[in-house]
């Protein structure tokens, strides 16, 4: 790998008393961009959004190509606490789509009277934490702490995966919608959606909180309703989240996605326009989770965080639609970064032909912030 051209780096949001992290970006028009980020109190141990009650999806605006941004605003409102990673969706109108998954919280004593009926505590978080790969060099202290519910005195259950529609790009919201999800447990998706040449809208989701399953819904009338979930990809011993969706021609749609148990990202392929998909399959593309971004010139670009040392974000590109990466010709983005504690990247194109992609990273103080690097590749 070769390091990105004129690679500049910038901090676009840091609040040394919180814990920021897991961005996305859009662009509305030209130079107005949007991110969304998860924003929780900064605590001794980490503890992330399906651990955490007081995570909010906070959004920043720029209007001049991401030279400025604006202070953050909660989204859809500060009702919508305990959320998972969200996603933004612009449609070809201009209407803007926030999808988050929320769960239910209670306090951790009346959480043990409802043990049984689905509602579940820390003990069981940790176990799930260090079985999905992500040990103790990444968590710190938290990954293994005596006493979890000391640490996180709450108790979760699922509540539900909602779109919010925006007709002024996200300054207001006009609508909200539940997001049916049966038969799998629950739809997370940190991505956004991709819309056909047809107008319907496909949102690519992962079953939370058993983060095993993707699947996508269909949306024929601008995320005011969704149709029943389809499979999407799912493999015996095989732990597939995080899913970035991308239409190429006509009804072509490339899938990349999240893998736990190897730490590999995985593709799938539909030729028509979501209602079948092929077999997932391995890339050669260490790294989670990805977002998908066409080029001027046809190829595919993805960006991921790198998990390991030396700890970088990464980008590679595919020239044959999706089909194959190249990697020993990728690019870091940006390198040496204090932690594991890293990625979620995501990118737009700017006026004059550069990539301006998007993660959250921690510094040496330990405050992790929303950062972005703009870059030729």
């Amino acid at each position: 790998m070769h390091h990105v051209k004129d690679a500049q780096h910038r901090v676009l949001y840091r609040d040394e008393h919180a814990y920021c992290a897991h961005p996305c970006i859009v662009s509305l028009s030209n130079e107005r961009w949007l991110v969304v980020f998860n924003k929780s109190v900064r605590r001794q141990g980490i503890l992330h959004p399906p651990h955490d009650p007081r995570y909010y999806n906070m959004i920043i605006r720029s209007e001049d190509g991401g030279r400025t941004w604006c202070t953050p605003r909660v989204a859809p409102g500060y009702d919508w606490y305990g959320v998972e990673c969200a996603g933004l969706t612009v449609l070809d109108d201009g209407t803007l789509l926030l999808n988050q998954w929320r769960f239910k919280w209670y306090p951790l004593e009346a959480a043990y009277q409802l043990q049984g009926t689905g509602v579940t505590t820390a003990d069981d978080w940790f176990a799930e934490v260090q079985h999905g790969g992500e040990n103790e060099s990444y968590y710190g202290p938290s990954a293994r702490p005596k006493n979890p519910a000391e640490m996180a005195p709450w108790g979760r259950a699922n509540d539900g995966a909602y779109v919010h529609r925006s007709l002024d790009g996200g300054l207001t919201w006009d609508e909200t919608v539940q997001v049916a999800t049966r038969p799998y447990s629950g739809g997370y998706g940190m991505r956004g959606g991709a819309q056909l040449p047809n107008g319907d809208v496909l949102l690519p989701l992962s079953d939370v909180p058993s983060y095993r399953t993707v699947f996508v819904v269909r949306s024929k009338d601008g995320g005011r309703s969704w149709e029943a979930p389809v499979e999407a990809a799912s493999q015996p011993g095989r732990w597939f989240e995080e899913p970035s969706a991308l239409v190429l021609e006509g009804n072509t749609v490339l899938m990349v996605m999240r893998e736990n148990e190897t730490g590999y990202l995985h593709r799938c392929v539909s030729r028509d326009g979501g209602q079948t998909w092929s077999e997932p399959e391995p890339t050669p593309i260490r790294g989670y989770p990805a977002h998908l971004l066409a080029l001027p010139d046809r190829r595919i670009l993805c960006v991921y965080g790198y998990r390991f040392d030396p700890y970088q974000i990464r980008a590679v590109v595919s020239e044959d639609r999706g089909q194959s990466w190249d990697i020993e010709h990728g690019w870091v983005v940006r390198d040496n970064l204090v932690s594991a504690d890293l990625g979620y990247p995501s990118s737009v194109l700017m006026d004059d032909g550069q990539v301006f992609t998007v993660y959250y990273a921690q510094d040496e103080e330990g405050v992790t912030s929303i950062q972005a690097t703009s870059y030729h590749l």
